[in-house]
């Protein structure tokens, strides 16, 4: 079905131009609730953008209709129809999702605190909110408060998920041919935020690679969601090899695996692969490469008009749908994501 490479794929810059709006990773507000098991000697510490984030950016779409209709049923902090990856690795560890940071107190930050906001990077983005060093320090400052020990720290586990908005932040600025200069700078920057969250005390680090960009369905839309955009994963795949090299290398160090990566690149691809292979058998399922949330042309989902007419279109199922929205996987697009990550977690697995 996916075997001849789309006409319009041109030149590298008009695929970067249309990379402008495919990062407002955006997440936001409460329902930090999930099923799972109390175990008091594991905490989940968050770090990055939307893609982890459950309800820090709280003016955003994922306030709105029709997010969270799946999970926990109304919107509730997440930009996809129910739970996201932050959720599922707090059940793998079993314990409830970490609190967002903007609904932080003393009673609730058993299970550790999620600092990510959606939109933001490494470095500064077009949202104003806090980037990745931002976030770090208001968990050092944390630390320095004694909200936890250092048995607390060593016994768990500091998820870092950032990257994909600083693209999006360099191509606006103007930036289209220095790509590869770029991503070196980024990893440089990340990884130093990745040796820093470990050197506050924190056991071990999961950081996730970065997404197959040219597999959004913002960026497939230019071949009708037929194929991934190669020259546009490239960028991801050069990304992810040097951060891995610096994981790498830091474990070397350290003597020890106190970092770990989760591979979201393949992960995606094979889960995108495996779903293509279902709908080319029975073309009633959804297209993986299509997203649920049909937005109007010019609309994000969750708008309405002056009248509140939807300026969107739910898909009929949702759970069958591998993307939510232009960016983000749905629920279901998650959980597949997270069962292909669960052996690297498991080599990680905390005591």
């Amino acid at each position: 079905m996916r075997k001849k490479q789309s006409p319009f794929i041109i030149t590298l810059t008009t695929l970067f131009v249309l990379l402008l709006s495919i990062f407002t990773v955006e997440g936001a507000k409460k329902t930090y609730g999930v099923v799972g098991s109390s175990n008091g000697n594991v905490k989940l510490f968050v770090f990055g953008d939307s893609y982890v984030d459950t309800g820090n950016f709280i003016h955003s779409q994922s306030y709105k209709p029709p997010c969270g209709i799946t999970f926990p049923g109304h919107p509730g902090g997440r930009f996809c129809d129910g739970r996201v990856l932050t959720d599922y690795l707090a059940l793998y560890l079993k314990i409830d999702s970490p609190i967002p940071n903007a609904y932080r107190n003393a009673s609730n930050i058993q299970n550790g605190i999620n600092f990510a906001y959606g939109g933001t990077g490494v470095f500064d983005t077009h949202i104003d909110g806090p980037n990745l060093t931002a976030q770090i320090n208001t968990f050092e400052q944390l630390i320095q408060q004694n909200l936890y020990t250092k048995t607390d720290l060593q016994s768990s586990l500091a998820l870092v998920n950032a990257g994909g908005n600083d693209y999006t932040a360099h191509i606006q600025h103007g930036s289209f041919l220095d790509i590869p200069k770029f991503t070196k700078s980024l990893v440089e920057q990340l990884a130093r935020d990745i040796k820093r969250i470990q050197s506050l005390g924190v056991g071990k680090v999961a950081v996730s690679l970065l997404q197959p960009m040219g597999c959004l369905p913002v960026i497939t839309v230019i071949d009708m969601h037929m194929n991934c955009i190669d020259l546009v994963n490239k960028v991801s795949q050069n990304h992810n090899q040097l951060l891995n090299d610096a994981i790498k290398q830091f474990n070397t160090q350290a003597g020890k695996t106190v970092l770990v990566t989760l591979d979201l690149y393949n992960a995606f691809l094979s889960a995108i692969d495996t779903m293509n292979k279902a709908h080319d058998r029975n073309s009633s399922l959804m297209n993986p490469l299509e997203e649920c949330c049909v937005a109007n042309m010019g609309h994000e989902c969750g708008d309405v008009d002056d009248k509140g007419a939807k300026q969107y279109k739910v898909c009929q199922n949702p759970n069958l749908a591998f993307f939510w929205d232009t960016v983000h996987p749905s629920q279901n697009g998650w959980n597949a994501i997270f069962t292909l990550l669960q052996p690297s977690i498991a080599q990680f697995t905390l005591p």
